[in-house]
């Protein structure tokens, strides 16, 4: 194979645009050929593809949205591949960071589920420290065959810091208040729900208010139920915990059938960690944080442009 050859077929297409056709009618070659001789030039280093990204972009977003909404901690995860499980990846392995830095001895950690916190307690690094206690902050059972993985993600956040883990083996919501106030005044409950008051560090998830949602796909609501919840204007949920995008509470009977952390308290902590995924969540944080509800923000590029834009 001439090597001008190769090297006029590749500045061709990637300095020139031409597509292969047009390439192949100039060669006097197949299609086929100048498809083969494009993926040699790469695999010979002919052609050398460089990807690069703003990270300052990045950055700026971070900056904004902290001093927009008084936040300890923002970070924004560059949009390189446009796929979920590829976002939820990098938001999460940023909080397993964060967590990595700010989580010592003796600190109570709180920690929710959803399906982003998988992507966090699975890529904490191990730190071994002493007297840590990792709590569940909301009830996590379910009557369907939906798995909310509460269990597995307080556990593998235990072991990451060599502390003790603390389940609230309940449903997060139940049929009445007779039943919740039951539930919470049982010794071991009414333990694990002081441990989530005592926490130094919450890391919730900001749920999406949409009938395709983990909870209303776990059975805890029928269709019109939430339905209802929507058109009561909620627009997301923090620990089942329903809100407006002015952060109040749309539902407050609702609210007290709901066994966990108040929002009040997770307001409180040292570290709130709210963690989102993809623009459609941009309502949900908007009212989280309008609500006060966390400190730290952990989000992706998409969601944190059309949050800025709506508070523009």
């Amino acid at each position: 194979m001439d090597i001008h050859q190769l090297v006029r077929i590749a500045r061709f297409y990637y300095e020139m645009g031409y597509n292969q056709q047009r390439i192949a009618d100039m060669e006097g070659v197949s299609r086929a050929k100048i498809s083969r001789l494009l993926d040699k030039a790469l695999k010979e280093g002919i052609v050398q593809i460089k990807i690069a990204y703003p990270v300052e972009s990045v950055t700026e977003l971070e900056q904004a949205l902290r001093e927009k909404f008084g936040l300890k901690k923002a970070f924004v995860a560059p949009v390189i591949v446009d796929e979920e499980k590829a976002l939820k990846r990098d938001v999460g392995k940023a909080v397993a960071q964060y967590l990595g830095e700010v989580v010592e001895d003796g600190h109570t950690v709180g920690v929710s589920w959803g399906t982003t916190l998988p992507y966090v307690s699975q890529q904490l690094q191990e730190k071994l420290l002493k007297e840590v206690k990792v709590v569940q902050l909301n009830g996590g059972l379910t009557s369907t065959y939906i798995s909310t993985g509460s269990i597995t993600i307080v556990e593998e956040c235990a072991k990451a810091f060599n502390g003790k883990p603390y389940l609230m083996a309940v449903p997060t919501i139940v049929d009445t208040n007779k039943v919740a106030d039951a539930l919470i005044s049982d010794t071991g409950i009414e333990a694990a729900l002081d441990l989530v008051k005592q926490a130094e560090i919450g890391v919730v998830g900001i749920g999406f208010a949409s009938k395709d949602s983990v909870l209303a796909k776990a059975g805890y609501f029928t269709e019109d139920q939430y339905q209802e919840l929507i058109d009561k204007g909620a627009v997301g949920d923090i620990c089942s915990r329903y809100f407006d995008i002015d952060g109040n509470i749309v539902d407050n009977q609702l609210n007290n059938r709901t066994i966990g952390i108040a929002l009040s308290d997770l307001a409180s902590k040292e570290h709130s960690i709210g963690v989102a995924v993809g623009e459609h969540k941009a309502p949900s944080i908007i009212g989280a944080l309008s609500g006060g509800y966390i400190n730290c923000l952990f989000t992706d590029e998409n969601a944190a442009r059309k949050i800025l834009a709506a508070a523009d």
